[in-house]
């Protein structure tokens, strides 16, 4: 059987009400060279059997039933199953903005490979289907061959947040996805942080479009439920596990490279989001939460040896600070500042 161009790797949980939209949108596209993977993780309404029967009617689409595991899980199972050349992830709920989509993205692709395909996505509100915001241009036009150190580089000088944050409006070569081992952290909030600045990192080449190319969905329940005490305990201390495991993972991959741009731009990178976990403890009320976001800043704190390692200065006397008065002290700190 030959292997498709193109997989569409598709996570659903508890979105009936959408899916054959977004499976609609992948099957009148006017490229035909794609497969589908639906991943079923374990959704309680009608949205697997949905699957089912598209996948019944077209060889293409796949279906993968999954106990719920979660969303980078899903993405995981996706990436092991697909046979594509490349990979987009498309989430279950989202649009490909037109028929041509996959034509113009796979000629390009096809022109020459390329690790990492970006394009544009823009904001889609279901009450309407009206556009809510369109994402800004790339600072990167074209394609980037100086690797993925320096493209890393380059998008944190110039904020480029969807960049580095977001996996559904970019493309990805199979093959050095799975050689670099790039998988999803399951069971964490922001695994999107944790996966796609090490994955721009290890890539060679790139290629930059400021087409827009996807049509991320907002609709009722899309954007969580209200922010308590408890949601806010567990993104910070997700932030700061992460931190910890970001920097740790790129300081093996990369062994003697500690004093190299490259790497105290990205330590200081994910120090940033340690400290953004920290300065929950400035929100939350609750003794109990508190407590869990204290003890999770005391059992990551090996971020401040990275802090030291960053090119600001001003994160290295954070380095200092707890070198000398211990984590806590240096936490506290963090805090003071915030509030100056």
């Amino acid at each position: 059987m030959k292997e498709p161009f193109i997989s569409l790797i598709t996570p659903v949980y508890n979105i009936e009400h959408l899916i054959g939209k977004t499976i609609e949108s992948a099957l009148e596209q006017t490229f035909a060279d794609w497969e589908m993977i639906l991943v079923d993780d374990g959704s309680p309404d009608n949205a697997g059997k949905i699957c089912d029967d598209y996948a019944a009617r077209d060889a293409r689409i796949r279906v993968v039933h999954k106990q719920n595991a979660g969303l980078a899980a899903a993405r995981n199972t996706g990436i092991e199953e697909c046979h594509g050349k490349y990979f987009l992830i498309f989430e279950g709920s989202d649009l490909l903005v037109s028929k041509e989509t996959l034509a113009n993205i796979c000629k390009k692709l096809a022109e020459r490979e390329v690790d990492i395909y970006f394009a544009r996505l823009q904001d889609m509100q279901e009450k309407g289907w009206e556009v809510t915001n369109v994402q800004k241009e790339y600072c990167v036009n074209g394609y980037f061959e100086e690797g993925g150190k320096a493209l890393f580089l380059k998008l944190v000088e110039n904020d480029d947040i969807l960049a580095l944050s977001s996996p559904v409006n970019k493309v990805f070569r199979t093959a050095y996805v799975k050689e670099n081992d790039l998988r999803f952290y399951p069971g964490i909030y922001h695994d999107d942080d944790e996966w796609l600045p090490r994955a721009i990192s290890l890539s060679k080449t790139s290629y930059f479009t400021n087409d827009i190319v996807y049509n991320a969905l907002a609709w009722d329940g899309s954007l969580g439920g209200t922010v308590t005490d408890k949601s806010l305990c567990k993104k910070a201390v997700d932030k700061m596990f992460l931190s910890l495991h970001c920097c740790e993972d790129m300081d093996a991959r990369c062994p003697g490279e500690r004093g190299t741009t490259f790497l105290k731009s990205y330590f200081e990178y994910y120090f940033r989001i340690y400290q953004s976990g920290v300065l929950a403890l400035n929100v939350i009320k609750d003794p109990e939460y508190l407590e869990k976001v204290r003890a999770a800043a005391l059992e990551y704190g090996n971020m401040f040896d990275y802090a030291g390692l960053c090119r600001s200065k001003k994160l290295h006397l954070f380095s200092i600070y707890q070198k000398i008065f211990g984590t806590r002290a240096a936490c506290k700190l963090i805090l003071k500042r915030e509030k100056a």
